[in-house]
């Protein structure tokens, strides 16, 4: 394992006692903790809120992080580092008006010294009204992508729009055979909770999605605390949230001897002939750097939501 502090390789003036990664996707930012033994001796570096550090070890790396805070622990150093710095995190009033997806990242970006990138994203799209409500451009981001079927990550200093049809459609990074009786396997079947139906009602448009999986006897849902201006804008965002709703009813959680490849929004395809076959999203992977352990926490790929 190596570490990186403002672009200083310092693995050779530091003990580090644990190292922690999440790799998350949507809601959250990736984070790094970590602990360093001799605290005297690494505090000669002037750590400070918004350093940089990254660890990449054994064909993963954290990516860029900055420095959110410092805790001294009897000689020893705790630092916790996100992948926003603190710019990113402030919260404020702003709203969008005929602006497409593209242009809003891109002000997102600008306002909070970060960078964008989309992928399977339709950035051309124009969103008559959207509004960040007093919460930090990553939350508004968030919500927004959600709404538009694709998830929001956070990693190397730049906001990264996903789509998640596009991440679904991608090859699978590795196939996993799993039976019913393994161990560090949990499949959360919660296929019942699913909705059939979500509406999105508004004073001035109205929109419908169905997901074709399910059934009539499932229930249905209406949302009416979107900003959708039209019925287009209206039954785009019904699909996002429908489709992020019944992702969530099936998950995936393993624990597995320490695999670089576990990324957020990688794709999974699962074989062994149990419910939990076919393919699933990564949320989130949790690396310790230090014990080789990655625990994952998949979700299901939904293509039936029209």
């Amino acid at each position: 394992m190596t570490v990186y502090y403002e672009g200083v390789d310092i693995t050779a003036s530091v003990l580090v006692r644990s190292c922690n990664v999440h790799d998350v996707a949507g809601g959250r930012s990736d984070s790094l903790e970590i602990v360093f033994e001799d605290a005297g001796k690494w505090f000669k570096w002037g750590p400070k809120e918004d350093d940089r550090i990254a660890v990449p070890h054994g064909g993963y790396d954290s990516g860029t992080m900055y420095v959110n805070t410092i805790v001294p622990e009897d000689g020893r150093y705790r630092i916790l580092a996100t992948s926003l710095p603190c710019a990113a995190r402030r919260k404020e009033y702003r709203s969008f008006t005929g602006k497409t997806v593209a242009d809003i990242l891109r002000i997102s970006a600008v306002n909070t010294g970060m960078d964008y990138a989309m992928y399977g994203v339709e950035g051309g799209y124009v969103i008559p009204y959207f509004e960040q409500e007093n919460e930090s451009a990553a939350a508004a981001l968030d919500r927004l992508l959600m709404m538009e079927s694709a998830k929001l990550k956070c990693v190397q200093g730049r906001y990264t729009a996903i789509g998640l049809l596009w991440a679904q459609g991608q090859a699978p990074i590795k196939t996993l055979r799993i039976t019913a009786d393994q161990r560090g396997v949990t499949y959360l079947n919660g296929t019942g909770r699913k909705k059939r139906r979500l509406s999105i009602i508004t004073p001035s448009g109205n929109g419908i999605a169905t997901d074709t999986s399910v059934n009539d006897t499932h229930e249905s849902a209406t949302v009416c605390s979107t900003a959708a201006r039209d019925n287009a804008q209206a039954g785009r965002w019904a699909r996002g949230l429908l489709r992020a709703m019944n992702r969530k009813a099936e998950t995936l959680i393993m624990d597995t001897v320490f695999d670089p490849t576990m990324t957020a929004m990688a794709r999974v395809d699962v074989t062994g002939g149990t419910d939990a076959d076919g393919s699933w999203l990564v949320e989130e992977a949790e690396h310790d750097l230090i014990d080789e352990t990655t625990r994952v926490t998949l979700h299901r790929a939904i293509t039936s939501v029209i």
